[in-house]
């Protein structure tokens, strides 16, 4: 059987979809992603919605050709910071560091990432199971068109569920553990999840193409 996981950040920690052979098997809330990884020793492939492999300068061009797929949703799919900004041990020090090296300015709701950023860097060195996915590129790709509808709306909401359903991913009103989440990281972790099962059977591709190592020796990809 393919196990596969789609994992997702939110307030408390993180959050994980498990699918078998593509269909919904539970769900997972760990505040610790090591400690979610761990809990999923038989899945094949798991998606995380995280920035992995960071750069050392300037936009990724994973994430410069995911914006563009997305489209009127590119927004969604933030440039992401390089690696010595990130490390900053503060957002005052992230700031001017990132003035420094792109003249642009690092928010606070950016930084506050931070820890979560480089605890699936760490992870994603030693788990070659670990792939870089981001939910609206899933969701654009499930759909087959850009999509507009805010997730965080009702509209959206609704929208993602049924793009889920069409793909065999039926979400149950009780999600046990899982269920403290939001509404949309349960969805943004089942899109990773369908992109993560797309990984296991070969059937994915990502951005770039062909990925190439960057200066961290990591090859930086959003896969779909």
């Amino acid at each position: 059987m393919t196990v596969v996981a789609g994992i997702d950040g939110y307030r408390r920690g993180w959050v994980a979809i498990v699918l078998i052979e593509g269909r919904f098997e539970a769900a997972l809330a760990e505040p610790d992603l090591a400690a979610l990884v761990a809990r999923l020793g038989n899945a094949w492939s798991i998606g995380v919605d995280i920035p992995i492999g960071l750069p050392e300068r300037g936009p990724r061009p994973a994430d410069i050709e995911a914006r563009r797929f997305v489209g009127p949703r590119r927004s969604s799919v933030f440039p992401t910071l390089p690696r010595a900004v990130w490390e900053a041990p503060d957002l005052a020090a992230a700031r001017q560091l990132n003035r420094e090296l792109s003249g642009r300015s690092v928010s606070a709701q950016t930084f506050a990432l931070r820890d979560k950023v480089l605890e699936a860097d760490a992870l994603a060195r030693s788990d070659p199971r670990i792939r870089e996915v981001h939910p609206e590129v899933s969701f654009r790709a499930i759909a087959g068109q850009p999509l507009t509808t805010p997730k965080s709306s009702w509209a959206g909401i609704s929208l993602r569920r049924g793009f889920l359903l069409g793909v065999g991913i039926e979400l149950p009103d009780e999600l046990g553990e899982a269920g403290v989440a939001g509404i949309d990281d349960i969805l943004d972790a089942a899109a990773v999840a369908w992109t993560a099962n797309r990984i296991a059977t070969g059937e994915a591709a990502s951005f770039p193409a062909r990925p190439v190592p960057g200066p961290d020796g990591v090859a930086a990809a959003i896969w779909y």
